[in-house]
């Protein structure tokens, strides 16, 4: 009898270690999709202060989140037919929180470098940056009509920046200030300190609102970085990265406007 018994507990242990390890199998092998589906929330993650891509405004006494990030979200929850909800962290969370599973991506204008890939995996890029360069409103027709006259130029850069590179790479000749912050751009040229200062067009637009003196040029050109991308977990199955990626299609060339309308939502 008691050997009967052994033999029975340990069938039953058997089976029960079977029925564990199939569970944990089918959930280690569950679409990334369907994860998102089963709870019926996209968690997103976004640092939520870099206008106009994602920005907090207030109205009628109340905090709303607007950019044009935010939108693509809103068209990625309506395709998974769930609902979505914003995670707001500093850039240092970002990354640790979808790698421990906080949030099920990332949609806050992340650029995927080398770095970044080894601990994501990217979608499609979804925009790119073009930038321009801004002058005193007197000067606009004659830069307008000869762009190598920035070969004689002072540029005002923020530090660091994309456009840094890209202005020397083209006007290797020009003179280049670099300055800390985007605002200290607007100040140098409407104070005769530099004669043009280059951002992207969305900062430019958001500079020529308190800057009236000022013109943004017709030169356009994009930079150096690889653009914005969403960021997913890197076991992230072929499934949910292929969905991200049709919205993406077909709400890119939409994206280009939405960055531009969200800046007047921007409050200064």
């Amino acid at each position: 009898m008691k050997k009967f018994l052994k033999v029975f507990l340990l069938t039953l242990v058997l089976m029960l270690s079977a029925v564990a390890l199939s569970a944990c199998g089918k959930s280690a092998n569950q679409s990334s999709l369907q994860k998102i589906k089963d709870k019926s929330t996209l968690v997103v993650g976004m640092i939520s202060s870099n206008p106009p891509y994602e920005f907090h405004t207030t109205e009628n006494g109340k905090d709303k989140l607007r950019g044009s990030d935010l939108l693509l979200i809103k068209k990625l929850a309506k395709k998974m037919h769930v609902k979505y909800q914003i995670k707001s962290m500093d850039m240092n969370g970002i990354l640790p929180a979808l790698q421990t599973g906080k949030v099920d991506m990332l949609v806050t204008s992340l650029s995927p470098t080398p770095e970044r890939k080894k601990a994501a995996t990217f979608s499609k890029i979804y925009y790119k940056s073009t930038n321009t360069l801004v002058v005193r409103k007197q000067d606009l027709a004659k830069y307008n009509h000869n762009h190598q006259l920035f070969n004689q130029a002072t540029i005002a850069v923020v530090n660091g920046s994309t456009q840094q590179p890209m202005i020397q790479k083209l006007y290797p000749k020009a003179h280049l200030k670099m300055f800390g912050a985007v605002p200290d751009l607007a100040l140098a040229v409407n104070n005769n300190k530099a004669d043009a200062f280059s951002i992207d067009l969305p900062t430019a637009a958001l500079l020529l609102r308190q800057n009236k003196n000022l013109r943004e040029t017709n030169f356009r050109h994009k930079d150096a970085s690889a653009g914005a991308a969403i960021a997913m977990p890197q076991k992230t199955t072929k499934d949910l990265v292929k969905l991200v990626n049709q919205v993406i299609d077909q709400n890119k060339v939409d994206y280009q406007k939405w960055v531009l309308e969200q800046t007047k939502y921007v409050q200064q």
